[in-house]
């Protein structure tokens, strides 16, 4: 298994996602869209992936962990604004 999948596992292990987009470009970065990210902070968003992929069944490495760069929590309802704007400017 790759780490972008490991990762991924880790994310709907815990938080449920509608969906995920991550990229394998030097390390994994992207975004994670769950409803469970719904009225929290930034920071409070950071601390539940952090804690999914702590907590994860398949722990990682020191240096898978150095491999995660960055992945945004996002509600539904701001994906949907994001996706629409992409749409539009197609």
């Amino acid at each position: 298994m790759d780490l972008k999948e490991k990762v991924s596992d880790a994310l709907r292990h815990s938080l449920d996602p509608e969906f995920i987009l991550l990229e394998d470009d030097e390390g994994i970065s992207g975004f994670v869209v769950s409803s469970q990210f719904r009225g929290l902070s930034s920071l409070d968003r950071q601390v539940r992936i952090a804690h999914a992929l702590r907590d994860s069944p398949k722990k990682f490495t020191k240096t898978e962990r150095r491999q995660i760069l960055a992945i945004a929590g996002l509600t539904p309802v701001e994906y949907e604004v994001i996706d629409l704007g992409r749409s539009r400017k197609r």
